[in-house]
Order: structure tokens, then sequence, then C-alpha cells
């Protein structure tokens, strides 16, 4: 039989490589989250600015589960900003502070892939900033939108965060045409999935286009992976930016083993009409193992800031919605405005619960979801 001494010891190696069982994930209770109860929002106080990354211009943020970090890389872009840093966050710590793991780059040029130093340039990442353990790396998967004319280039960039240095260009192979950018990971495989659903293997280091039979309607973001069922699902109105028709409610899933992608219907009822109401854009979505559900976040005006929607996965195709009913003790946080959140809200398994980056001039916020 493993001593006590020795099977927390094999805990936290596990846990520091990203590999740890669901029960061995959990780590120390920070001060800022100690003694809080359930499904209440809570700032993070000390966490405003993001390090100085430019996120709220319709950026988002990758998220490393065995460390409980969040990474922003090369955010900005278009109309925003020019800068390309990358920052992250230790979420374990007694007072989280950002720092800084590379610096932008001195001279930035326009409308390029890269800049004189060899550094991606800034973009609007949306969801296509995504963590693959194996490589223990933050991979952009293509860059869309560049500071400051909006141009695209299909490219696949992993930043290696042990050296806190980017990989040189042409590491990685680009985005073949029509994959778009990524909008999920598979977090045991590290399969990063795009918007036009193509499938990057980091095993085997190439692209796939395994889905050969579409749902009638598709979904832009947000998308989210289900790792009981390993599916991946998709949720959005109208085309998740605020165009298309803003009364149409689509949802897919997608068999991760599969070749196609299926409509999912949302069942009637108060969640769903509050959620047309809502119209969210550029929103945010993760799954909650604990709960087995998808939680999703919009709150892009003061409105809705806050109000979390549940959606409850079926052996079917017909799912139900609900609206989270928050505790009495709420610090509800700040609206996003129209860039939105975008991946922005994640579950953070050793901490049971989800962070969300509102804004990037305020503090960080949490709620707990589940444990003690």
């Amino acid at each position: 039989m493993m001593k006590p001494f020795a099977s927390a010891i094999f805990a936290l190696m596990a846990l520091c490589a990203g590999t740890a069982s669901p029960a061995a994930e959990e780590v120390k209770t920070p001060a800022w989250l100690a003694g809080k109860a359930l499904n209440e929002w809570l700032p993070i106080e000390g966490t405003a600015g993001a390090g100085g990354a430019p996120v709220n211009d319709f950026c988002g943020m990758a998220f490393r589960p065995g460390t409980c970090e969040i990474v922003i890389a090369a955010a900005g872009g278009h109309g925003g900003s020019n800068d390309n840093r990358v920052v992250s966050i230790d979420l374990r710590a007694d007072a989280p502070k950002w720092v800084q793991r590379c610096a932008p780059s001195a001279d930035r040029a326009q409308n390029v892939a890269y800049n004189a130093d060899g550094k991606p340039t800034s973009r609007h990442t949306y969801h296509s900033s995504l963590y693959v353990p194996s490589l223990d790396r933050v991979m952009l998967v293509g860059n869309r939108f560049t500071w400051p004319g909006a141009h695209e280039h299909p490219k696949l960039d992993g930043f290696d965060l042990a050296a806190n240095k980017w990989d040189p260009a042409g590491t990685w192979p680009d985005v073949p045409k029509g994959g778009g950018y990524g909008v999920v990971a598979d977090p045991a495989t590290g399969d990063l999935w795009t918007q036009g659903l193509m499938k990057w293997t980091p095993a085997t280091k190439t692209w796939s286009s395994p889905i050969t039979k579409r749902a009638r309607n598709g979904v832009r973001f947000p998308y989210a992976f289900d790792t009981k069922r390993n599916q991946i699902f998709g949720l959005n109105v109208g085309d998740g930016q605020g165009y298309g028709d803003m009364n149409v409610v689509t949802a897919v899933r997608v068999p991760a083993a599969g070749n196609e992608s299926i409509q999912v219907t949302i069942k009637p009822g108060e969640a769903l009409e509050q959620f047309k109401k809502d119209k969210p854009v550029y929103s945010g979505m993760d799954y909650d193992p604990d709960g087995d559900r998808f939680l999703f976040y919009n709150g892009v005006e003061k409105a809705d800031a806050g109000r979390i929607y549940a959606v409850k996965p079926a052996d079917g195709n017909e799912w139900e919605m609900s609206i989270l009913t928050l505790g009495p003790g709420s610090k509800h946080p700040p609206p996003a405005g129209g860039a939105g959140i975008n991946n922005r809200f994640r579950y953070a398994p050793g901490l049971k619960g989800f962070v969300l980056l509102a804004s990037g001039k305020e503090n960080l916020y949490f709620i707990r979801t589940a444990g003690k």
C-alpha cells in the first residue's frame, strides 16, 4: 500500500504535469478563495490590468489546467493594438499577480504574420489561443485580423511556456484552406479543432478533415469539449458575432472520434427565452465535469453581466437549458462590452470553479461551482 506521504507527492507530480486524475487535481485553496460560498461571483483583488495585454480587442486567453494559469499571447490586432506581449497569471497563488513572459516586439510591422524579430504579430485571438499539454505550449491557431488592416494569415504558432519564447516561424504547419481559426482543444490529447471543423493532431503534427457530414446549421463559436462523452459542443445565436438571424439559436455536437456534426435542439423554457433576449455575441463556454454540464457566459451588457446559462447534455439530441441560481453574496462582474469575452470564461479544475476575465481593465472574477 502506498504511504500517505508518497501518495501526496505522486498527486503533486501529476498535477504539475497536467495529467492528474480529477480527484488529484485539487490544490491548496488559495487565500482569495478560502471560505467562499458556492455559486457566488467574487473578484480576485489585485488582478486588474491583464498584464498590459490589450485583451479587450476581441481577444481571448489560453488556460493551463495543471497549473491553473491564464496565458494571453499576441492579443490586440486590427484597429486596437500592435502589442504582441505574452503574459500569465497563476490562480493558485494567495495573491495572484500578472507576469510578463515575453516582451512585445520593439519594431512592429503592419498586416504581416511576423515582426522582424520573428515573433507573431498581434491579432484578434477570439477563441484561437489554445493550450496543448503534451507540448506545454500555447498554440495560436490562425492569425485573424492583424494590426491595423485586418489581414488574415493561416499560421499555427507555438509559445513554449518552459522557455518563455516563441517557436521560429514555420515550425508548425499552416492551417489548411477552409480551416479558419481555432476554437477548442481536446484537453486529453491536445488535438486542436478549428471553426471549420478541421483537426490538428500534435502527436503526428498533421492536419485532417474528419467531419465529412455536416449539420445543416453550423456554429462559429463558442465551443467546449465534453470529456465525459468525447465530443465537442457549440452554441450561438445568429453567427455568434451579431450578424445573421439573431432570432435563431443554433447548437451542434461533434463526436471527436466520428465523422459528422449533429444538430442539437435546446428544449423550450424560460431560460431559452431569456437567452434569445440576450442575443449573445462573442461569448464564452466551457464544460463543467463536476456538474456534467456546459456553462455559457455572455455578459456583454450590464443587464446580463453575471448571468450564467447551464446546458445539460443528454443521450439524444434534445438538451435542456437553465439559468444558474447565484448566491446572495455574489458581486457581479463588470459588463464585457461589444467585443465580448470570447474564451475568457474557463473551468479551473484544481479550484472547482470558473474564472472570468470580463475586462482587461478590471479584476478577474471567479465562481466556485463545486467542492467546499
